[in-house]
């Protein structure tokens, strides 16, 4: 059975460092970019089955990745994540850019792991 990947995107190190040893704990295979540019670059050759990335960054936001992702794997999944955003703002934007699902920040690593664990399923 393949190993499921996934690219943690986010412009504060200390967010990729946490996902990427809970979810490598976890025995996922665990990329880690800090601006959506390196993201698009990593995931030509990654091509991850999931993407958990932050809503907003410098350059590309976390949609317009959601958007040239979709290029590459019309089946890869993505999960935004937002301190900023107001729930309502949230569930409008997954509705609109068919997110699979919107993270608030702060979260729970553990809600976040059975979330990712859900749509790899």
């Amino acid at each position: 059975m393949k190993q499921s990947s996934l690219l943690v995107v986010d412009d504060n190190p200390g967010i990729c460092i946490l996902l990427e040893d809970l979810f490598s704990s976890l025995g996922y295979t665990v990329g880690t970019a800090s601006t959506g540019l390196e993201a698009l670059e990593l995931a030509k050759k990654q091509l991850p089955d999931l993407i958990i990335s932050d809503l907003r960054m410098p350059g590309i936001s976390g949609i317009e990745l959601r958007e040239r992702l979709l290029s590459l794997n019309r089946n890869m999944k993505v999960i935004l994540m937002s301190a900023y955003a107001d729930k309502q703002e949230m569930d409008k934007l997954a509705r609109k850019h068919k997110i699979d699902y919107m993270l608030d920040k702060p979260f729970d690593l553990e809600h976040l792991s059975g979330v990712v664990d859900g749509l790899l399923k």
